[in-house]
């Protein structure tokens, strides 16, 4: 039975009802214009025939994966949200909109990333264009709606990896005003992402007693408990007990940090570090240098998913193999009976 357009009950939008070889449909067009949505009839009748002939692989459109892979958990934030104002979406899904998989190749995936963001640098075209796209491709893939997708990203230079010494933070922390200064403590003696701070509550994450602070809403998802040493815990203890309420650090964004931080390094006369900087790095660096971590160790100690997002660190200490190699048998350096006698042979022919 082909697909018609019918009216519910309580709704001016017309619904499509019907079955097209053997598929069942029931929908709103999301119109009240006769129209507007005879045209959505003839296209989804039309799509649903041609994906039962050809299979969904040959028919399913950006937006449909992009759909499918939001309803999944994926991350949203650069693949665009519906304006109501404009009635459209917004950037790489307002970009492709009904444009099938099949259709988006490498050329088109470098033609939106330009577009969408023409002055930007190649790494923030690799993070808010080329990511997105290739994370709903692959989930297509895994439904079997495209093939796995062969995308050259945009080379991008690995930044230094900047951290806070000790001499710099100390000069720092005396133009730190005290709600500041325990903010930069925490994050710089525990590796918790700002975001995440902003996130901790007194009563139900943090417990002084047992100096310990747990990040629930992480980057990877996975709640991570924090030990507090004794520059944070003493920080932290300075807060009256009547103000341990609700936000722990009580700034409404992490972007309201950053201009006190970057003024107080200035009064300071020291490199202004932006908080992953001066928290997570250097959390990391000091954990390396000073603790002597390993690679492994330091995995587990900042809560990072592989070895991989630990590599940037493994340049600030000597290799693994460092201390092994000192307890290698040692030999007398003189030289071997070898050379000598090489040297011998080189006089006699001389």
């Amino acid at each position: 039975m082909p697909l018609k357009l019918v009216k519910r009950k309580g709704s001016d939008h017309f619904y499509l009802r019907g079955t097209v070889r053997g598929q069942a449909v029931f929908e709103t067009t999301g119109t009240d214009d006769a129209q507007a949505a005879e045209a959505i009839r003839i296209k989804r009748e039309g799509g649903l025939l041609e994906r039962s002939i050809f299979g969904a692989g040959a028919t399913v459109t950006f937006s449909e994966a992009a759909a499918s892979y939001l309803e999944a958990g994926g991350e949203a934030r650069f693949l665009g949200k519906f304006d109501k104002t404009k009635g459209k979406w917004t950037l790489l899904i307002g970009h492709f909109q009904n444009t099938s998989l099949s259709s988006i190749g490498q050329a088109e995936i470098d033609a939106a990333a330009y577009k969408l963001y023409p002055t930007a640098k190649a790494a923030t075209r690799r993070r808010q264009a080329y990511a997105p796209i290739l994370a709903v491709l692959h989930h297509a893939a895994r439904k079997k709606w495209c093939a796995a997708p062969l995308i050259d990203l945009p080379k991008v230079k690995k930044p230094e990896t900047r951290y806070s010494t000790v001499e710099r933070l100390n000069k720092l922390l005396p133009h730190l005003s005290p709600k500041m200064r325990r903010l930069v403590l925490f994050l710089t003696y525990t590796g918790v992402r700002i975001s995440e701070a902003l996130r901790l509550d007194w009563e139900r994450d943090v417990d002084l007693s047992r100096r310990t602070a747990t990040a629930r809403r992480t980057k990877n998802s996975k709640p991570r408990t924090v030990h507090l040493p004794d520059p944070v815990l003493i920080a932290l203890a300075e807060v009256p007990e009547v103000e341990r309420k609700g936000q722990v650090f009580k700034w409404k964004a992490r972007h309201a940090v950053y201009g006190p931080l970057r003024r107080a390094c200035k009064e300071a006369g020291v490199d202004y570090l932006p908080t992953h900087q001066q928290g997570r790095h250097t959390f990391a660096a000091w954990l390396r240098i000073h603790a002597k971590r390993d690679l492994v160790g330091l995995k587990a100690d900042g809560g990072w998913d592989s070895i991989q997002s630990v590599m940037r660190y493994e340049h600030l200490v000597p290799g693994e193999t460092a201390v092994a190699v000192q307890q290698l048998p040692s030999v007398q350096n003189t030289s071997s009976p070898v050379t000598t006698l090489r040297k011998k042979k080189v006089r006699r022919t001389a």
